[in-house]
C-alpha cells in the first residue's frame, strides 16, 4: 500500500491545531481514555422498546457517552465508534449468560439502521454501520447493510412527541431481499422511543426474518 503523504501531512497539521484528547479527563492521544471508559455505569439487561428487545449499554443521561456520541455523529469523528462498541462489549460480558445467550442465538446478522442516501452524503458515514462493524470483531458475526430508509424523514431527534415519531418514521424502511427465518440483531447508537427499531423490525418480519433483537449504545 502505498503512502499517502499529502494526507499524513493534513493529519499531522490537524493533530497539531485539534489535538485528539479524552471527553472526560483531557488525556492526549485518545478520544475516550480507559480509565474514563470503566466509569461509564453500564447496564445488564434488556428492556422493551415496543415489540422489540432491546440492549441499550448506558442511559444517555450519561454526560460523557451523551457527549461522546454527538461528536461521534456531528463533529464526524469515526474513531470514537471504537470505545462506543467497547462499552457495548463490557456491558454485554457483563451480562447474565441466559440474556448473553439469548441475544446471539442462532447466529444472527448484525444489521444497521440506515440513513437516507442524503443524510448519508451530508454526514459521510453510516454510524450504526460503523458500530456494527466493530460489534461484529467482537463476535465474528456478519454485518448486512439489508434495509434501505426510501423516506427523506425528518430527524426523530427533533420530535419529541412519541406519536409523532411514530408517523415521522412510517414506511421508511424497504428491505429488498428475503431472510429467510434468519435471526437479526439491529444496531443503532441511540434507542429513545423505539419507534425507528421498531419500524425496521416490522420491515424486517415482513420479509421473512426469525427473532429480531436491537442493540444500541444507549437508551433515551
Amino acid at each position: 500500500m502505498k503512502n499517502n503523504y499529502p494526507q499524513q501531512a493534513a493529519n499531522f497539521i490537524l493533530d497539531a491545531i485539534f489535538p485528539i484528547r479524552c471527553i472526560g479527563c483531557g488525556k492526549y492521544n485518545t478520544y475516550f481514555c480507559s480509565s474514563c471508559l470503566d466509569c461509564v455505569k453500564k447496564k445488564k439487561d434488556l428492556e422493551l422498546a415496543g415489540s422489540v428487545a432491546v440492549f441499550s449499554s448506558v442511559s444517555y443521561n450519561d454526560k460523557l457517552v451523551k457527549k461522546a456520541l454527538k461528536i461521534f455523529k456531528y463533529n464526524f469523528v469515526k474513531d470514537m465508534a471504537k470505545p462506543l462498541a467497547e462499552i457495548i462489549n463490557v456491558s454485554i460480558e457483563n451480562m447474565p449468560v441466559q440474556i448473553k445467550t439469548d441475544i446471539f442465538k442462532g447466529n444472527p446478522l448484525l444489521v444497521p439502521i440506515p440513513l437516507h442516501k442524503k443524510r448519508l452524503n451530508w454526514r459521510g458515514f453510516n454510524q450504526a454501520e460503523i458500530l456494527a462493524d466493530e460489534i461484529s470483531k467482537f463476535y465474528g458475526l456478519k454485518v448486512k447493510n439489508i434495509l434501505i430508509r426510501n423516506k427523506n424523514a425528518k430527524p426523530q431527534a427533533d420530535i419529541k412527541d412519541k406519536e409523532n415519531r411514530m408517523n415521522n418514521i412510517k414506511g421508511s424502511f424497504i428491505c429488498p431481499i428475503s431472510i429467510n427465518g434468519r435471526n437479526i440483531i439491529l444496531i443503532d447508537d441511540v434507542c429513545t422511543t423505539g419507534a425507528t427499531i421498531n419500524e425496521c423490525a416490522k420491515t424486517l418480519a415482513v420479509n421473512g426474518a426469525g427473532k429480531i433483537k436491537a442493540i444500541v449504545v444507549a437508551r433515551g
